[in-house]
């Protein structure tokens, strides 16, 4: 074969890959955001749609229990169950790589840890209104729609 012929096949090859590559980009790019990486969770979870969706369902029957674990924390002054509780959510949503959530949680592990809960309420709040949105990018994805 002519290095002429290798060469066309060579760029045709590389056409070809970056045209696949370029269909292949992320169908969750839409919402990528400063607080949620779908991007990241979607590898994380190796484009497993059903492990996905699995997760989801976890973290919605979990995920209230923990806050109201929060919130207890906070009405009863325990500063160590709070930074028990916010380590533990913290982790779970974590692992759908929002970081605007957990941001939040370490921000009250930490007022735990130091030994306080005074100004834990509004961080709670924050708390919930992340996770709020988290859910809602969650139904997104499994769903293809905002939450109900």
């Amino acid at each position: 074969m002519a290095d002429t012929e290798k060469q066309d096949i060579t760029s045709t090859n590389r056409e070809i890959i970056a045209g696949v590559l370029q269909s292949q980009e992320p169908r969750f790019n839409h919402l990528k955001s400063n607080r949620f990486d779908p991007v990241a969770l979607w590898d994380r979870v190796d484009g497993d749609m059903e492990l996905l969706r699995e997760l989801v369902v976890v973290f919605a029957e979990e995920g209230p229990k923990m806050l109201a674990r929060i919130e207890d924390a906070i009405c009863h002054g325990s500063a160590s169950d709070l930074e028990k509780s916010s380590h533990k959510i913290k982790g779970s949503v974590l692992q759908f790589s929002a970081h605007g959530a957990s941001g939040v949680a370490l921000q009250l592990e930490e007022m735990g840890r130091s030994g306080s809960v005074t100004g834990a309420e509004s961080l709670l709040r924050s708390l919930k209104k992340e996770i709020d949105l988290l859910r809602a990018d969650l139904n997104a994805m499994v769903c293809g729609g905002p939450a109900v």
